[in-house]
């Protein structure tokens, strides 16, 4: 199966934790899905960007996906959190030896599905407290890869984390080669 990464949205995301690792990832070969966690196909961003997602969480078949993608953005966060939907892909996930990934403040969704317990984890750093309960280690690096969890810092990581996803998913060559032709550090 080629690499499809499901990325969850939700009103109030932080664009650009969602848009970077996103273009990063479709430069690179791997297909990304964008679905709404509403009702509405059009979620609009913590900055007043409004996506169109290519589908609705309630229409999704999650085995058709390698690995989940939460982005941060506190209201989009608190949007992830209250829904039973996402806590629940999200074990599915997590279950099934796919890989689970979030950004920023979106960690916090990862423990309160109950997927940290053995894991260490990095997150927005307002954050720590929340998280540090639930889950084995945290560190303050911008990324950090355990296992099939990758967890990243906040939207000045976000780049950082896409071409470390890429890396994992495609390999360190399609990422340098990704990397150098973005001209990025």
């Amino acid at each position: 199966m080629s690499n499809h990464i499901l990325f969850l949205l939700a009103d109030g995301f932080e664009e650009t934790e969602c848009v970077a690792p996103y273009d990063i990832l479709i430069r690179g070969g791997v297909k990304v899905s964008l679905a709404s966690i509403h009702e509405d196909p059009y979620v609009e961003g913590a900055h007043g960007l409004t996506v169109k997602a290519d589908a609705l969480l309630s229409e999704i078949d999650p085995s058709l996906y390698s690995g989940i993608f939460l982005p941060g953005g506190g209201r989009g966060v608190e949007n992830l959190r209250a829904s039973e939907a996402v806590l629940e892909i999200v074990r599915t996930f997590t279950d099934a030896g796919k890989w689970v990934t979030a950004i920023c403040a979106a960690p916090t969704v990862l423990a309160a599905a109950g997927i940290l317990h053995d894991k260490r984890v990095t997150s927005y750093p307002s954050t720590e407290s929340d998280i540090l309960p639930y889950c084995k280690s945290y560190s303050q690096d911008r990324v950090v890869v355990d296992g099939k969890l990758v967890t990243s810092r906040g939207p000045g990581s976000a780049e950082e984390f896409g071409f470390c996803l890429l890396s994992l998913l495609e390999g360190k060559e399609k990422s340098d080669d990704v990397r150098q032709g973005m001209v990025a550090r």
